[in-house]
């Protein structure tokens, strides 16, 4: 019998995917490498975010990373013939979680903060970019509890959430 946990209101959901090398490596080496980088950009996040000052080490123990298995994928739309894709997805919860609201302020600074990796693995997100095209890495932010974002930089849930394949088997 296996045990399902159902996420708290104020999880944090990301997706991650890459099909083409980037500085660390070939895609399934770049989405191994990235988990300790998020996990250390978000941890910097959640003590910027508390309205109390902690350090690092106090919370460290109340962040929940739960990583899904790295799965591939056929890419969806963009150029034809393009490699498979490399995904995956981490939840973020736990005690430190619950004590944060979600806002879409906080989310946004969070973005800024996920596109920083994203442009330092070689993503340039203001080229001529294809739409579903091949990239180095992709870091999206699914959804934070029932916060609801929509503006140019963010929607938040992802507005493609429940379609997405490669989203979801990971998610699952």
């Amino acid at each position: 019998m296996s045990t399902y946990i159902v996420p708290s209101s104020k999880t944090l959901a990301i997706a991650l995917g890459a099909n083409l090398p980037s500085k660390l490596g070939p895609p399934i080496k770049t989405l191994i490498a990235v988990r300790p980088l998020l996990e250390e950009v978000i941890s910097e996040w959640i003590v910027s975010t508390l309205k109390e000052k902690v350090n690092l080490k106090t919370i460290s123990k109340q962040i929940k990373w739960r990583w899904s298995p790295l799965f591939e994928t056929k890419p969806i739309g963009g150029i034809p013939d393009q490699p498979n894709f490399i995904n995956a997805v981490v939840l973020i919860d736990g005690p430190i979680m619950e004590s944060i609201n979600p806002s879409a302020a906080a989310i946004i600074k969070l973005l800024a903060k996920t596109e920083i990796i994203e442009k330092d693995l070689g993503r340039n997100r203001k080229s001529n970019v294809i739409p579903w095209g091949p990239r180095t890495i992709d870091i999206d932010l699914l959804a934070w509890g029932e916060l609801q974002v929509k503006n140019k930089r963010l929607v938040i849930p992802h507005p493609r959430f429940f379609e997405r394949n490669f989203v979801i088997t990971p998610l699952a």
